[in-house]
């Protein structure tokens, strides 16, 4: 295949690639002392960026925010960052107007094809290429787009983006940057990276930060993220993931799994009720001491669900992305005590 049928078939040979979309998040859980794992306003218009060949070559550069807030209802903001993305559509180098005459010219190659012939019946090659028919250094620049975009999407830039030609010491054309605010949206997903917390429990008695067989032990994660809002943008397009957390499950051995519906309650004094709560059933008094351990402990495990959606400046309706689910651990130890002492 040569090259003016490759660059034919790049053009109209185009289907569409699923994005898989996804959020991250991170709880780390330690002994004692555990870690765990809002929308801005909408930019003012602008306009759109130039591209030119190398740049669509090497990427378009995209600006990656984030910010969200914690259980305490502290506002959070993470620094700006970039990331290069391929464009969907760009102006690409093509022949010189020497091979661009001599492959559409009559008795040329293309015109031995009935389907290439037929298109240059059309009237539908490049405007004037006759008169760089000698022409072995400046280049015909034309509408390129990525096979996995959207057939329509790609016939639109085409269709508005009709060949230039540009001599050897021409500037070569600059166009808008075409970016799926999908891809975005992918770039923003991937990119999201949640501030820790530190999970606690009560009892949690002095010395040892034991709770207690028996108990009802409170779990919650100091100042948690619990919102964060992370945006993708170049000038003029943008796409945003916006996450909740939307649940928490503990579950240890020798408890019963519970199932919260938040970050859970803060323990104070003359509290009387939490949304995150477990009973331990026994002590870990007969529990070996593992491993990085000084004292007998069970082993908590905590899974937090996020849950997230996805909207850009082309379309305001959230898109649901799939249900997250991380899962950490932390050593706890259980102490059988006739008389609860919290702290």
């Amino acid at each position: 295949m040569d090259r003016a049928d490759q660059r034919d078939r790049r053009r109209h040979v185009l289907r569409r690639r699923p994005a898989v979309l996804g959020i991250a998040a991170l709880i780390v859980l330690v002994p004692g002392v555990a870690q765990a794992g809002g929308r801005d306003e909408d930019p003012a218009p602008a306009t759109p960026p130039a591209v030119t060949p190398v740049a669509a070559g090497e990427g378009v550069e995209v600006t990656v925010s984030q910010s969200g807030s914690t259980s305490s209802g502290r506002q959070f903001t993470s620094p700006s960052r970039s990331v290069r993305v391929l464009p969907s559509c760009w102006y690409g180098q093509g022949m010189t107007g020497f091979e661009y005459y001599e492959y559409w010219k009559p008795g040329g190659p293309a015109r031995q094809a009935p389907t290439l012939d037929a298109f240059a019946a059309q009237g539908l090659l490049h405007k004037d290429f006759e008169s760089h028919a000698t022409d072995t250094e400046g280049h015909w620049y034309e509408a390129e787009c990525r096979y996995d975009i959207p057939s329509d999407e790609a016939t639109r830039y085409v269709l508005s983006h009709p060949a230039v030609w540009v001599g050897p010491t021409d500037t070569p054309p600059a166009t808008e940057v075409v970016v799926d605010p999908e891809v975005l949206a992918q770039v923003a997903s991937d990119a999201m990276d949640l501030p820790t917390g530190t999970i606690r429990w009560n009892p949690s008695l002095a010395g040892s930060g034991a709770t207690v067989v028996g108990a009802s032990t409170w779990l919650w994660v100091e100042d948690a993220p619990t919102t964060v809002t992370v945006r993708a943008e170049i000038p003029g397009t943008w796409a945003q993931v916006d996450a909740v957390l939307s649940g928490l499950e503990a579950s240890a051995p020798a408890a019963d799994t519970v199932h919260c519906p938040d970050a859970g309650t803060p323990w104070s004094e003359g509290a009387t009720s939490t949304t995150c709560a477990i009973t331990f059933l026994r002590s870990t008094a007969n529990q070996p001491v593992k491993t990085g351990q000084s004292q007998r402990t069970t082993t908590l495990t905590a899974r937090a669900t996020w849950t997230a959606s996805w909207t850009s400046s082309l379309d305001a309706t959230p898109t649901p992305l799939p249900s997250q689910t991380l899962t950490a651990t932390a050593e706890i130890p259980v102490a059988e005590v006739q008389s609860i002492v919290g702290r």
